[in-house]
């Protein structure tokens, strides 16, 4: 049996043991807690420098990683510029049927004119030989004959007479047909224009909103955006702008991946201390297992696929509603001939034709308001001719997305020009359209 006093004091180094227990575990699981932050830290570093790594070549998985809000208003951007572009197409082809109907009943009028002063010379020489007394040949030889002779003149003139009245009702009916279509077609166009405020109410709203968003960003964007114009401001052509433009991504590129780097060597080391701090104050070799196996690199969050430019040779759409009225390597009266000129509607909508980032906008030269966009894998899209651009340098556009607007012009249609270039230098851009886009009117 045991005395008061040993009871007493095995109890109390009992009490002891499990207070110095308790407050093991208590330091250990702060410190195991702190010791995930780095961990989760590092795996986003990690990351950031994978999706570093392959920026220029994956925006698509860039745009799949944004907020679900800006996201939304994207596609919601995508599908009002989808809508505007198919109703300015829509209103170019029905102002060119109308432009034929117009023209062939000009041609029609001025068939008819002729065909009517034909008609009355032969008319007319008919109405003075019928108003002849009946009489009048009886007794003058010489009047017989010449009455033979016009007889049988008629005879000949008769059946051609009787061709040219049927051509001349079969053109009438032709241009009462035309008028008809004339005024369908116009129907037509009234509603698809009525249509087409409706929608641009919808962009304009849209966009609003995309202004709104991008206000959060805007001291940013305003910074580099004169940085741009800094770095590109003794530049003297488009091939020495894209060449400057891609000198300066690679620095900035290989400046993030060394700050990345730095980040997560400072974050490795201190993720080495704490748990090397955990592995002293619980001194356990399961703590310590598990505090070593954390060091392990995490498994990188999966990119995704990314929708390469390369494979979008032949499925692009126009930027903007309309026709091509100059093909590749044929000068314009500005001169441009390393890209295609479109004849468009005026204020239509620009569209992006493919993902990308913008990496440039603004005035430029003799080309006005300028925007390049970069697709990856050294392919940009360049865009002159616009009224306004809707975008900001760095910002990713999903294809499709408005990027701008013509101009408003009374005395002509507008004219957007666009190159397609592959590591500065110009390419036909025509094989890489649909189909359907590819005919050069003019």
């Amino acid at each position: 049996m045991l005395r008061p006093e040993f009871s007493s004091f095995r109890s109390r180094r009992a009490l002891r043991r499990a207070a110095c227990g308790f407050l093991g575990l208590s330091l250990l699981l702060p410190i195991a807690s702190w010791a995930a932050s780095p961990d989760n830290d590092l795996e986003k570093l990690r990351k950031a420098l994978a999706d570093a790594e392959t920026r220029q070549e994956n925006f698509s998985s860039q745009l799949d990683n944004l907020g679900g809000e800006i996201k939304a208003l994207k596609q919601r951007l995508v599908a009002a510029g989808r809508n505007l572009t198919l109703l300015d197409q829509d209103l170019v082809d029905v102002e060119e049927r109308l432009d034929q109907i117009r023209q062939v009943e000009d041609e029609t009028l001025q068939n008819l004119s002729k065909r009517n002063a034909d008609l009355a010379v032969m008319l007319s020489a008919l109405i003075n030989l019928s108003r002849q007394p009946e009489g009048t040949l009886m007794g003058n030889p010489s009047g017989l004959v010449d009455s033979l002779r016009t007889s049988s003149l008629l005879q000949s003139i008769l059946p051609k007479l009787k061709k040219e009245a049927d051509q001349l009702s079969a053109q009438l009916d032709t241009l009462a047909s035309l008028r008809a279509q004339y005024a369908t077609e116009r129907e037509e166009f009234t509603a698809l224009r009525e249509k087409r405020i409706a929608e641009q109410g919808n962009l304009d709203q849209l966009l609003a909103e995309k202004r709104a968003a991008q206000k959060k960003i805007s001291v940013a964007s305003v910074t580099e955006q004169q940085r741009l114009q800094k770095l590109t401001s003794d530049v003297r052509d488009t091939e020495a702008l894209m060449q400057r433009l891609e000198d300066d991504k690679a620095r900035q590129r290989a400046d993030e991946r060394a700050r990345l780097q730095r980040e997560i060597a400072e974050k490795e080391k201190e993720k080495k201390a704490i748990a090397t701090k955990a592995i002293a104050e619980a001194q356990k070799s399961e703590d310590e297992k598990t505090v070593t196996q954390s060091t392990v690199s995490p498994k990188l969050a999966s990119i995704g696929p990314a929708r390469q430019f390369t494979e979008a040779k032949g499925l692009l759409p126009l930027p903007v509603g309309g026709r091509i009225i100059t093909k590749y390597d044929e000068s314009d009266q500005a001169g441009h001939k390393k890209g295609i000129v479109i004849e468009t509607r005026p204020e239509a909508a620009v569209i992006s034709p493919f993902d990308g980032q913008i990496a440039f906008a603004g005035p430029f030269r003799h080309y006005g308001l300028l925007l390049i966009i970069d697709h990856g894998d050294g392919y940009h899209t360049l865009l002159s001719g616009m009224g306004a651009i809707d975008g900001v340098v760095g910002q990713l556009l999903l294809a499709g997305e408005p990027v701008g607007q013509m101009k408003k012009s009374s005395k002509e249609n507008p004219k957007l020009y666009m190159e397609l270039r592959n590591n500065g230098a110009p390419i036909d851009p025509t094989p890489w359209l649909m189909a359907e886009n590819r005919k050069v009117s003019g």
